[in-house]
């Protein structure tokens, strides 16, 4: 069913009004709207109404979500994790299309209607990853959008073949290609840099690329990423994961590349780590930079924490930020909604009538609240379809 009629709630916490949603679009927001006969109504005893939230930047083939608890031993390295992971992935009971199933359940659980998740691809896995995760979005597509990133998380140019495999993803589902620590993964940023970006130029495909290299050698790296994005005319469909060099304390320096990164059209995505520098959301988003906040890592092996909950990232981000004013509570907010529909071009994403018929109904006082206070899921609607209520998946 298309056609909805979400009775007494607040959009954007104020005045309480209805939402009728036709043909998976809303038609009408007032109060009082007319009940159509047939027409599938929802009281929603005067919560608050909010567009979905948005998850750019999960890995649905690394999840564990569902299976029993997994103690994290954290190797020393980066490149110790990846092989850690790879090693742990061999032996797992569930494959891929039941773990990346689970999480994107529970990611529409918690309100998020369409998600970015990285997809590794290497010549041990090829593109088994890739059709895992579409396998399990046959039986989610209804609920969530889902955009899949080539991602050569093991290594590209020392592991010969990836980069074919990567492009041949494009073909297969993919539509953005992925790049990892060009230097610290590759050791050859010009090579790693080149290659993707060449793919992605021919192919019409956008590009995130993960960058936790931080301090100069990240500013370097960030500086190659926006030559090749001017020198392509790639402006607008670039974006760079992570990001710590942008969190360094070499201001002269940061603010040079921000400057760069506004000039290029950069996008940039922050998990708001919890050891680790982040770059200046709030600035980037004055200065005009495409940016939002994601889950990433989250119950695998590199990471025990973090729920699929993008309101819990946002009050994640309030309390990195120190943020208390009310303002600066509901500028967390927008990190997790809007501005990542926005960084993923999202089409239709808001309450307003036009726009997709999709939204989330939280019991609470004002958005500044729900931030805090973090209040369940009471509905989810996806193009007029309930499709999670009061935080659990309907099947």
């Amino acid at each position: 069913m298309t056609d909805l009629l979400v009775a007494n709630v607040r959009p954007d916490a104020k005045t309480t009004s209805d939402i009728l949603i036709k043909d998976g679009r809303i038609a009408a927001i007032g109060p009082n709207l007319p009940r159509e006969p047939g027409l599938q109504v929802h009281d929603g005893a005067d919560a608050i109404a909010i567009a979905p939230f948005v998850e750019p930047h999960v890995h649905l083939d690394k999840i564990l979500w569902g299976l029993p608890w997994h103690g994290i031993n954290v190797p020393r390295t980066l490149r110790e994790m990846i092989d850690n992971e790879v090693e742990i992935r061999r032996n797992l009971p569930w494959g891929v299309p039941e773990r990346a199933g689970n999480l994107m359940r529970q990611c529409v659980a918690m309100g998020s209607t369409h998600i970015r998740s990285h997809i590794d691809i290497s010549t041990e896995y090829k593109l088994d990853n890739l059709h895992g995760v579409l396998e399990a979005w046959e039986k989610t597509r209804h609920a969530v959008g889902l955009e899949l990133v080539a991602f050569p998380q093991t290594g590209m140019m020392i592991d010969p073949g990836t980069a074919d495999l990567m492009e041949a993803a494009l073909d297969e589902g993919a539509s953005v290609i992925g790049g990892i620590d060009p230097g610290g993964i590759d050791g050859d940023p010009k090579g790693h840099l080149d290659t993707i970006f060449d793919i992605a130029s021919r192919k019409g495909a956008k590009i995130d690329i993960h960058l936790h290299e931080a301090g100069d050698l990240g500013l370097f790296e960030m500086g190659l990423i926006v030559e090749r994005t001017k020198a392509l005319g790639l402006q607008g469909r670039v974006v760079v994961s992570h990001a710590f060099c942008l969190g360094d304390p070499q201001r002269d320096k940061v603010e040079r590349m921000i400057d760069m990164v506004v000039e290029a059209r950069i996008g940039i995505i922050s998990s708001v780590p919890g050891a680790n520098v982040f770059p200046p959301m709030f600035e980037l988003a004055r200065r005009g930079v495409k940016c939002a906040i994601a889950s990433d890592s989250l119950r695998d092996t590199w990471n025990p924490h973090g729920n699929g909950d993008m309101l819990e990232r946002c009050w994640l981000l309030a309390y990195r930020t120190g943020s208390r004013t009310d303002d600066k509570l509901i500028e967390c907010l927008g990190m997790g909604t809007s501005r990542g529909a926005e960084l993923l071009d999202l089409q239709g994403h808001g309450l307003e009538i036009g726009c997709e018929g999709s939204l989330v109904l939280m019991a609470g006082e004002n958005l500044a609240q729900i931030v805090v206070d973090r209040p369940k899921r009471a509905l989810v609607v996806k193009n007029g379809r309930i499709v999670a209520r009061d935080g659990k998946w309907v099947d």
